[in-house]
């Protein structure tokens, strides 16, 4: 345990100590025994859950593992005493021996069951083993809008980080990865170019919508036409060339928010190529992130309009996966 957070706990202790004067509720529910400005100490009644609790304090269910990392547990029972942080202990994530880092994994099409896949497609039997592994080993799968605010100083990452993406937007997300992220209850972000939408192979609006209404499933765009958008058209002036760019920007954009109404803030860049006019852009169009295909890690000083993202091929197996997952950077100090 870090020397900051011992720290945090002693004043969180100190927090019940002082305020003895907690807001009682009855045996069934929950029992906020103090209250600060940094903490809430609360004892568990029947049914709480971390979830539970993140939603009632923290506003959001999905922020459960703050409560989880900094009481060292995975579930609370009726009588527990669990402190609850209201502000991050630290939200850059950068310690004595190194930094976190997010780890974003790329997907593009899915085939069921154990059926045979081409370079760019993943079983559903593999995304389910991979997913175990998450699982099974400690990662915390996040979403694209939690890394904004940690590149942005605005909050903290758990302790393995991991973001799940899927480019293009197959119709196979739907029909072989959208069942194992519900059985597992983890969240996916899907990048569509919107020429694609509707066609056989690919997602229409329906389908996006029933995902999106989940709460598991994250819609952003990936363009337009998915071509490299750093390229000029023969015989394109400059101004010409601007205003395609602004279009392939600005089309998904509208799509997304017309069809889905959901917030979009981030974009996937086709092939991982920007540049300033594409960059302009997306700033017009208000995102605060940017997706290329670099692989590798996001630490809190990442450029938030170039992250790396992670390529998962068809034959992976769990050792080459687990490489894929760059969520710390350690370091040694003289």
């Amino acid at each position: 345990m870090s020397r900051i957070r011992r720290r945090l706990r002693r004043d969180a202790a100190a927090v019940v100590i002082a305020l003895t004067a907690g807001i009682l509720l009855s045996g069934c529910t929950t029992n906020v025994v103090a209250r600060s400005d940094d903490f809430v100490v609360v004892s568990a009644g029947w049914g709480d859950t971390l979830g539970g609790l993140a939603d009632a304090f923290l506003g959001d269910p999905g922020k459960l593992w703050v409560i989880a990392e900094f009481n060292e547990i995975d579930r609370v029972w009726p009588g527990q005493q669990v402190v609850i942080p209201l502000r991050p202990a630290d939200p850059a994530g950068i310690y004595r021996n190194g930094y976190k880092k997010v780890a974003i994994l790329t997907y593009h099409r899915f085939v069921p069951g154990d059926r045979e896949c081409d370079l760019l497609s993943v079983s559903g039997t593999t995304f389910r083993s991979q997913l175990e592994y998450l699982r099974d080993n400690g990662f915390t799968v996040v979403s694209f809008s939690d890394l904004a605010d940690f590149v942005e100083g605005k909050g903290p990452m758990p302790r393995k980080p991991v973001i799940l993406s899927m480019d293009d937007g197959y119709k196979s997300v739907h029909q072989v990865a959208y069942p194992v992220l519900r059985e597992f209850g983890y969240k996916a972000t899907v990048f569509v170019y919107t020429d694609f939408v509707g066609a056989p192979a690919a997602l229409n609006w329906a389908e996006m919508k029933e995902m999106t209404a989940s709460g598991l499933v994250d819609i952003q765009p990936h363009s337009k036409t998915h071509s490299n958008l750093t390229l000029r058209e023969a015989g394109e002036s400059k101004a010409a060339y601007r205003e395609r760019i602004r279009e392939e920007v600005r089309n998904p954009t509208r799509a997304i928010r017309k069809h889905l109404d959901i917030p979009v803030h981030t974009f996937a860049f086709p092939y991982g190529a920007e540049n300033d006019v594409v960059l302009d852009a997306l700033e017009v169009e208000g995102f605060r992130l940017g997706a290329t295909v670099t692989s590798g890690g996001n630490p809190a000083f990442a450029h938030p309009l170039a992250l790396r993202r992670s390529q998962v091929y068809c034959g992976d197996d769990l050792v080459a996966f687990a490489k894929r997952l760059d969520v710390f950077e350690g370091m040694v100090v003289p």
